[in-house]
Order: structure tokens, then C-alpha cells, then sequence
């Protein structure tokens, strides 16, 4: 075996073999990927027919000198030849994973086979870096959820956004990048859609619309046109009113007009056919197209103000509890004056006071949590019973909600 040691620390000569593998291009997972005869010096690796070309004399001879260890011939599948004394050691003599050069060139990660592609996470997130360029981040996972990004390359990728423009991603990063067709569009909201070529899609969309509220307190702005205010939770309770687009909403009021959403606000602008119809009481509903929640709300017209202002009505917009993953429900209300406005926000509507037969009771921006006594699960009753009282006033309402259990999905 002797003939294998061809490598000296001075001008060193490899034995042409004719048998050799291909140059490989990807990392090395396991000894059987080096190919017969190939030279291992201390992190690079060199195929036979690289090695017995002249022209690449000069790098093999820096990387033996620049070499702390030993040097290995890889003989046949059995294990290596030790150049250093000519004998044979077995295969796991040489660590396959420090090798991290072939033929001088950085060896690049091997690309998993697309149907390892499991996910595709987008983060909503965009970053302006133009009038009419901004950037995302994305992760690519496998089937055992590890980032695989920077081995699946960008050729591999397409990528859409709900507004006209193009997308290009940089497996490197993880960035992509996003050109809008017109600058306009870069302050609207958005959705974030990427697919692999194997068809695994990922999208910035965000969770599913669980509920509605509607401030009824009606701002006009013209003499045909009004505002009113209104919110989108998610599964979670959590506020993604500017996250859902329009076109993803219907809103209709049971008056000749039309309604224009703006998530980017939280308003909703009513423009009437008829200018009368702007002084009298309407019905606002809101719908989600995707999953179909749905909210109706009266909005009051103003009238003038001639004496103190006091509760006059407490209305839950709600007819069921929606019920969160946490065990916590949810419903909307809204408290009037006796002159028709929405005073839920305000001091007059913080004095009402919310109490329920199954719970403790919190309001936000007409919005009441119910948190369940200790005992007590949601998701196995059918009703719930709330009350609300304005001391002042002394208004007060009794509302039965159906409990709306929450869907898994």
C-alpha cells in the first residue's frame, strides 16, 4: 500500500489512478461522499485528477505547509492511507465534517429535496427603503422545523403581493425585497405570498378576523359624508384592524350609500346618496368575507345638546361570546346618552359597570372580557348571562349570549 504516498512536504507527486469520482459541489454528510484517492489536508480536500493537474501544484503546496495534522488518502470504501507512515487507519480516522473545502472552493450546503420544504414563515413586517421599495423577512423549515433558507436558492421561490409590483428574495439574508409598480401602494396594507417550487406556500396574511367592534359615534365631514371608528380582533384577542385589507371586509348600511374602509385609520367614511339620510339612525354591518363574522350596529344621529348628558342606553352589539384558545370570551356593547351619542368611550360610559354569573367582567373601547371563575369552563356552557348598570343613571341591561366556541383548526 505503500504506493499511496505520494504526498511529501516538499514537492509532491500523486500516482495517476484512472479511477476517480466527479468534483463533488455539495457538503460532505457521511465518508462515502469523498471520493476514492482524493488527499484530505487539514480542512480541504482535493480529487485525484485536481490533484495530479501542475497548474494546482502551487495551492496544494501552501496547504500542506499552512497543515498542523496529518495527511489522509482515502484508499477505497475501507478507510484511508496515513501519508505520514504509510499505514492503513479505518474511516472514522478523518472527521468528514470539518472538511470544508473541495478542490479550493468553499463547499456549499447540500440542498435538501424540495419536499423537505414544510413551511414557509413571512413576518408581515415591512421595512421602507424607497418611494416605492420595501423589504420583508422570511424563514424557510423543514419537516423537523429547522431554517433551511439559505440552502433553498431564490430560483426556487416565487413571490407575490396582493398590489401590483415583483419580489425578489435573498436566500443569504432572508430578506426579500419588494418593488411597488406605483409609490402609492407602499402605504396601503398588504399580503406577503411565497411558494416554493414544489407548491408549499407561506403568506403574511394575518390571523383570522374573530371579532368586530363599531364605535356608533357617527363624525360628520360634509354635507353628505360621515366617519365612524371601528376594530378587528383576532383568535387572540389581539388588534389587527390595520392588517386586514379592505377588499377583505364588506360594509353595507341599510341607507342608500356607500361605505369606504380605511385599515390604515380604523375609520369608515359613509358617503350618502341621499344628504337627508346623514341626520337620521342608520345600520352599520361589517362582514369578514373570509371567515364570515359579522357585526350590526345602529348609529345614532346627533341632536342637540340641552341639558347635562347622562347613560340613556346600554346595548350589547353582541348576540354570542366568543371564546379565545385561553379560556377567556369576548363580546362588543355600546352605551348611549339620552341625546343618541355613543358615549362608550368616554367618562359617562367608564361608569358602567359590567358583572356576569360566570366571571369577572373587563371593558376597553367597547369591548367586554369575561375571565371565567376558577371551576368554570367555556367551552362546556352554552349561555352566558351579563348585566350592565350606570350608577348614575341608574340604566341598566340584561343580555343572555349564546357562547360561541372557539374552532380549531
Amino acid at each position: 500500500m505503500k504506493k499511496f504516498k505520494g504526498i511529501m512536504m516538499m514537492g509532491f507527486v500523486l500516482l495517476t489512478v484512472t479511477l476517480s469520482k466527479p468534483v463533488m459541489a455539495m457538503e460532505l454528510s457521511s465518508f462515502t461522499d469523498v471520493p476514492d484517492f482524493a488527499v484530505v489536508i487539514g480542512d480541504s480536500m482535493y480529487t485525484l485528477d485536481y490533484a495530479n493537474n501542475l497548474n494546482n501544484v502551487g495551492l496544494i503546496n501552501d496547504a500542506v505547509v499552512k497543515n498542523k495534522g496529518d495527511i489522509f488518502i482515502k484508499t477505497d470504501d475501507s478507510g484511508w492511507i496515513k501519508n505520514s507512515n504509510s499505514t492503513q487507519v479505518n474511516k472514522d480516522s478523518v472527521n468528514i465534517s470539518t472538511i470544508k473545502y473541495n478542490n479550493g472552493q468553499a463547499i456549499v450546503a447540500s440542498v435538501p429535496a424540495t419536499s423537505n420544504v414544510t413551511k414557509i414563515q413571512i413576518d408581515p413586517t415591512i421595512t421602507k427603503t424607497g418611494t416605492n421599495t420595501a423589504t420583508f423577512t422570511y424563514k424557510i423549515l423543514d419537516q423537523n422545523g429547522l431554517d433551511i433558507t439559505k440552502t433553498i436558492p431564490a430560483s426556487d421561490i416565487y413571490g407575490s403581493v396582493s398590489v401590483g409590483s415583483t419580489i425578489v428574495v435573498d436566500p443569504t439574508t432572508g430578506i426579500g425585497t419588494i418593488t411597488f409598480n406605483s409609490s402609492a401602494d407602499i402605504s396601503t396594507p398588504i399580503v406577503i405570498t411565497l411558494v416554493n417550487k414544489n407548491g408549499v406556500t407561506g403568506s403574511s396574511a394575518p390571523s383570522k378576523v374573530s371579532l368586530f367592534s363599531i364605535n356608533g359615534n357617527i363624525t360628520k365631514t360634509g354635507i353628505n359624508t360621515s366617519t365612524f371608528d371601528y376594530t378587528i380582533l383576532d383568535q387572540k384577542g389581539v388588534d389587527i384592524t390595520k392588517t386586514i385589507p379592505a377588499s377583505q371586509l364588506s360594509a353595507i348600511a341599510s341607507v342608500s350609500s356607500t361605505i369606504a374602509l380605511d385599515p390604515l385609520t380604523s375609520k369608515g367614511t359613509i358617503t350618502y346618496n341621499n344628504p337627508n339620510d346623514i341626520d337620521t339612525s342608520i345600520i352599520v354591518t361589517l362582514t369578514d368575507k373570509t371567515t364570515g363574522v359579522t357585526l350590526s350596529l345602529v348609529m345614532v344621529s346627533h341632536a342637540p345638546v340641552n341639558e347635562a348628558r347622562k347613560v340613556s342606553r346600554i346595548i350589547m352589539n353582541s348576540t354570542k361570546l366568543a371564546t379565545l384558545s385561553d379560556g377567556t370570551g369576548y363580546a362588543s356593547y355600546s352605551i348611549y346618552d339620552q341625546y343618541g351619542n355613543d358615549v362608550t368611550n368616554s367618562s359617562l360610559g367608564a361608569n358602567v359597570i359590567f358583572t356576569s354569573n360566570i366571571g369577572q367582567v373587563q371593558t376597553n373601547k367597547g369591548l367586554l372580557k369575561i375571565t371565567a371563575n376558577a371551576g368554570i369552563d367555556l367551552s362546556r356552557l352554552s349561555t352566558v348571562i351579563i348585566n350592565g348598570f350606570d350608577s348614575v343613571s341608574k340604566v341598566t341591561t340584561n343580555v343572555t349570549l349564546t357562547v360561541a366556541h372557539q374552532v380549531k383548526s
